[in-house]
């Protein structure tokens, strides 16, 4: 019997699933929407709350290990929140995107709004880096993984930021389509 296909969903705190229990994190969320649409799927949390690309790098070496069949790739929120410079995010997920196709690792990118920062030029700077690696490694792109949820408080926790478990829900269902497009379309 072929074994499921493993997906690394591998980010911050959106991935984690701060504030939740582990069954209600986007993992295991698209885990279960992924086996009740006939695919056989493993979804592992490499999402680690506060985490930046940069730290990302530095746990990259673990997710390698785990050896999965396709990555989820996202990072973005923290560096937003942080004001890391936009290159510096591009260039931090180029290198994580490159290593995972060195072992020709599929990544589907997942992207994100930086509705939340003052500065208009920054976010503008910021907001670009997603489509602008997508077109350059050809990679599919959800644009942004708060837009599912963002803005609605019943889908969020008390700090208005993090999703809730219907929030998760919410991102869940926003991204399985194309986490079923990675799933199948590497087993092809």
């Amino acid at each position: 019997m072929p074994s499921p296909f493993r997906i690394a969903c591998f980010g911050d705190s959106l991935t984690e699933g701060y504030g939740l229990a582990h069954d209600e994190a986007l993992p295991a969320v698209l885990e279960r929407s992924l086996r009740d649409r006939g695919v056989d799927a493993r979804c592992l949390n490499f999402g680690v709350s506060g985490d930046t690309a940069e730290d990302g790098l530095r746990r990259l070496d673990r997710v390698i290990e785990a050896d999965p069949d396709g990555v989820i790739l996202a990072f973005g929120a923290n560096d937003c929140f942080l004001d890391e410079p936009a290159e510096d995010v591009e260039s931090r997920l180029a290198l994580l995107i490159e290593a995972f196709r060195k072992r020709n690792i599929p990544v589907l990118l997942v992207g994100v709004n930086a509705g939340l920062n003052p500065d208009e030029a920054y976010r503008t700077d910021f907001e670009a880096v997603f489509p602008a690696l997508a077109e350059r490694y050809g990679l599919p792109l959800f644009p942004d993984i708060l837009a599912p949820y963002q803005g609605d408080p019943s889908l969020t926790l008390l700090d208005g930021l993090h999703p809730n478990a219907a929030g998760a829900a919410a991102i869940g269902r926003a991204l399985l389509p194309m986490a079923e497009e990675l799933a199948v379309s590497a087993k092809a």
